[in-house]
């Protein structure tokens, strides 16, 4: 097959916008956001309808702000992911023009709630995020990126961690290390442009001052990216919207053939030994990552880790097991790791770790 029978030119199937926003409370995500997609929706020469997805019961205050601009916009107030998704098939069909969900955050408490009542778990179990997080992003992740219309989502605001040696006690501390979306996994970075929201305040002569600032985590037209404006506006964000319009549209070639070259079950014991090969380096290389087993004390706190997740603190007892355990016990402990970070008391936080786990997810 020549390359014009299987590839087009370089160009955009459409200009659709994707964004998202993120930030702590009263960092001006929603109306910042309403007033990206005003101007953007003014900017693109849409005609029909927007929708609001509310569960931060933020959108009667935007009630003048869409009658001003002569936006006809509806309201759903829902934090139930087949009511998103049934949103999304609203926005293929072309009925509307503006999706905006606030927030995807109370979407995914509700979805791992839902989780937890369907499968009858008081808590959840070590394997649960193995399963939790795929179906997410087959579920929302993937069809938001394939979406044929413009969607924007804001999600409330936590912190990343990192560990440091205090220079004083010599010993090892968690410290705040920047900012993210508390959302599964990638999804925040889904959309063409992220950008998180802060609410900053100072004293100028002796009167107390408040403003918002917007920095740019991610532009994919690199129209914008990694800059932070003050009291951001829609004209901060217009470069992005003007780079998508100017950029060349038409038909962009799919996929050729529906054939599965994924392995058959002939090649099962083939692909295990190597899948287990891979998953052990991946454990030792999250131990590594996370710095435990480098002394004494946190050896014999790497072997009890081992027990907890993989029933045995022996490596080569651990090296027998089969692939599928050793995958779920790894994804079990990845989840693990990421809690870690916000404790102090890691005993204590390791023995306790249902519980621990419980607790964070119903925050």
């Amino acid at each position: 097959m020549e390359l014009k029978d299987f590839a087009t030119k370089l160009r955009a199937k459409n200009n659709f916008i994707k964004a998202s926003f993120g930030g702590f409370a009263g960092s001006g995500k929603t109306r910042t956001a309403s007033e990206f997609i005003i101007g953007a929706y003014k900017h693109l020469k849409c005609k029909k309808p927007a929708l609001i997805i509310d569960n931060e019961k933020g959108s009667r205050f935007l009630v003048p702000l869409f009658e001003k601009a002569g936006i006809e916009t509806f309201v759903k107030d829902t934090t139930e992911l087949a009511d998103i998704l049934q949103s999304f098939e609203i926005l293929n069909s072309g009925e509307i023009d503006f999706l905006f969900i606030d927030s995807l955050s109370k979407v995914w408490y509700k979805y791992v709630r839902d989780y937890r009542t369907i499968n009858k778990r008081t808590f959840l179990t070590l394997q649960d995020w193995g399963k939790i997080l795929p179906y997410w992003q087959e579920t929302f992740s993937d069809r938001f990126v394939e979406l044929n219309g413009n969607c924007v989502f804001t999600g409330r605001g936590g912190y990343t961690y990192e560990m440091e040696e205090n220079e004083e006690t010599k010993k090892k501390e968690f410290i705040k290390s920047g900012v993210k979306m508390k959302m599964a996994g990638e999804t925040p970075f889904e959309p063409d442009i992220n950008i998180w929201m802060d609410i900053c305040q100072d004293v100028k002569n002796n009167k107390p001052i408040v403003w918002r600032e917007a920095l740019i985590l991610k532009d994919r037209s690199n129209q914008i990216d990694g800059k932070c404006f003050k009291n951001p506006t829609y004209k901060d964000f217009k470069p992005v919207v003007d780079f998508l319009i100017s950029v060349p549209k038409g038909e962009v070639a799919g996929k050729t053939s529906d054939e599965n070259l994924a392995p058959s079950q002939d090649f099962t014991n083939l692909n295990e030994r190597d899948n287990r090969e891979l998953e052990l380096e991946n454990v030792k290389n999250l131990f590594t990552l996370q710095k435990v087993g480098t002394t004494t004390d946190e050896k014999a706190l790497k072997l009890e880790i081992l027990r907890k997740f993989f029933g045995t603190h022996v490596w080569g007892e651990i090296e027998k097991q089969q692939y599928k355990q050793l995958r779920d016990s790894r994804l079990a402990l990845e989840k693990f790791f990421d809690d870690w970070v916000f404790e102090e008391n890691k005993d204590e936080f390791l023995n306790n770790y249902e519980t621990k786990r419980e607790l964070f997810n119903c925050l």
